[in-house]
């Protein structure tokens, strides 16, 4: 399992792992994971939620992903797992976890450009006469879903029931009971967002994830955990990777890094030049515990006296 804060580089490190011939990466698998939750009002999850028939189910998901796909391990990418980690270890108790993190500030200003240019998309789409934009967007959609059975699976889900077909409502629309939201949907999302700005719920958003891994990582088994920082990956991507492969007990073939696409090693610290005083005087309260916590900072100094 991949677990990180949404735009933290785990799509990257999803990928560079699919690189590998015995392993296989699916990109947010909502579907399977959300099956028995469509409805639910927020996306964290207790080791209460997994019931028997939940277990089976996405065990049984996974386990027919892998038969179908023919690789040996799965990897599973989700940012929204940061906030639901007894749930996943209650259903896969035999799991490894890669964390991954990244600067909050950095992430944030990714995640709130996420909102704006898919929002705006979104608006745009979901106008009657786009159709053709609309299905080339369920197009690449659906090339995410690498067998047929997960683009099956994942139609259905958000179909949903035949009795919603009617309202002609978006499964984001459902979720978030509004014309769009994007991201993780904390516990009491609801009473934060009309109160707030998007930056500040942005942020939330992230320090959410970030305390859900801090608070849980610490029940999964030794040995099971592997931790690295996306700025890490970036600039010494091949000792890191090492590192991670001989972790999940599986060694690198010999064409491996010349596979490997490029990798931008200077996409950090891009949240100084991009967002104000004012701006840091908002996040920092929200957000500077957990980058000291990460190493990021020493002090709350870094908005204090700005």
């Amino acid at each position: 399992m991949i677990i990180g804060p949404p735009r933290s580089g785990t799509t990257l490190l999803g990928n560079l792992l699919d690189l590998h011939p015995k392993i296989s990466t699916i990109i947010e698998p909502y579907y399977i994971w959300d099956h028995h939750f469509r409805n639910s009002p927020h996306d964290q999850m207790s080791e209460q939620d997994a019931s028997d028939p939940i277990r089976k189910q996405i065990r049984g998901s996974f386990g027919r992903y892998l038969t179908d796909i023919g690789a040996d391990m799965v990897v599973d990418k989700s940012p929204r797992n940061s906030i639901k980690i007894p749930f996943i270890k209650a259903v896969f108790p035999e799991a490894y976890f890669v964390i991954i993190m990244r600067d909050a500030r950095d992430t944030i200003l990714s995640i709130q450009r996420q909102w704006q240019s898919v929002g705006a998309a979104f608006s745009k789409y979901r106008h009657k006469k786009l159709l053709k934009e609309r299905f080339i967007i369920s197009r690449r959609w659906l090339a995410q879903r690498p067998t047929w059975r997960l683009r099956l699976q994942s139609i259905l889900f958000e179909l949903g029931p035949l009795q919603n077909w009617p309202k002609k409502n978006f499964l984001n629309q459902i979720r978030w009971q509004r014309p769009f939201g994007w991201g993780p949907r904390f516990e009491g999302w609801q009473d934060v967002i009309d109160r707030v700005s998007l930056l500040e719920f942005n942020a939330y958003q992230w320090a959410h994830c970030a305390r859900g891994i801090m608070d849980h990582t610490t029940l999964l088994p030794k040995g099971r955990v592997f931790t690295l920082k996306y700025e890490d990956l970036i600039a010494e991507p091949e000792p890191w990777l090492r590192r991670l492969f001989s972790f999940l007990g599986t060694d690198l073939p010999g064409s491996y890094y010349a596979t490997m696409p490029p990798i931008w090693s200077q996409n950090s610290q891009k949240w100084p030049h991009a967002f104000s005083s004012e701006e840091l005087k908002t996040i920092g309260p929200i957000v500077s515990k957990e980058l000291i916590t990460w190493g990021y900072e020493k002090d709350e100094s870094w908005y204090q006296k700005i």
